[in-house]
């Protein structure tokens, strides 16, 4: 991940920030396998399990936690949307004999992934738009909970009338999923990614080996 990030160029102040906005759910999993992993020399309180293999599974899995979301950001950071698309439907091509249009796949992901900038913003603006009626986020977790909903129902609503001015504005410019189209920068496997390709071949296959012995 570190040679990763170094090759895309990113700013480790990212990865930092990233890892700040999910600290609370990083910390859960630790205190999850700290207080109920069952091991040798443990100290038992009720339901509660503490022992040194506790510590060392919540560090770990709190560690492959981070790792996951780190490699997914990184993703989504050095990827576009339009080339993540392109090379869903390229990969996913087998899915045709199933009956299944590998283009209308990626279209939905691309979709998608428009969307949420989209939905933060109007989520925002919804929620000033409360916050200037008085409305207020402070109380219990319950209290908050309930003064969630009023905030994801015109959420929904908005989303909604945004899909359907979008698959208007789709069927106003003739886009056919099933007509052929032709792409600006066509996407084509290089030396580098056959090396990619590779080594990740190699290293599953030398972790799978390493699980089964």
């Amino acid at each position: 991940m570190i040679a990763g990030t170094l090759i895309a160029n990113i700013q480790y102040k990212r990865i930092l920030k990233l890892m700040w906005i999910f600290r609370y759910f990083l910390v859960l999993t630790f205190l999850i396998h700290f207080l109920f992993t069952p091991a040798l020399n443990e100290y038992n309180w009720g339901i509660f399990h503490i022992s040194l293999a506790g510590v060392h599974n919540g560090i770990l899995y709190s560690i492959r936690v981070f790792l996951l979301m780190w490699s997914a950001s990184l993703f989504g950071w050095v990827t576009s949307p339009v080339a993540l698309g392109d090379s869903l439907e390229e990969l996913l091509k087998f899915l045709s004999i199933f009956r299944i249009p590998p283009r209308d796949v990626s279209m939905v992901v691309v979709l998608a992934m428009r969307f949420i900038p989209t939905m933060l913003d109007d989520a925002t603006k919804i929620h000033w738009a409360q916050q200037a009626r008085g409305a207020s986020m402070k109380g219990s977790i319950i209290k908050r909970v309930k003064k969630v909903i009023p905030l994801i129902i015109p959420l929904f609503v908005v989303a909604f009338r945004r899909a359907d001015k979008l698959a208007l504005a789709l069927q106003m410019r003739g886009y056919d999923p099933h007509f052929p189209r032709t792409r600006i920068s066509p996407q084509k496997f290089t030396l580098s990614d056959y090396i990619v390709s590779l080594c990740t071949v190699i290293c599953l296959t030398i972790y799978l080996m390493l699980i089964i012995i």
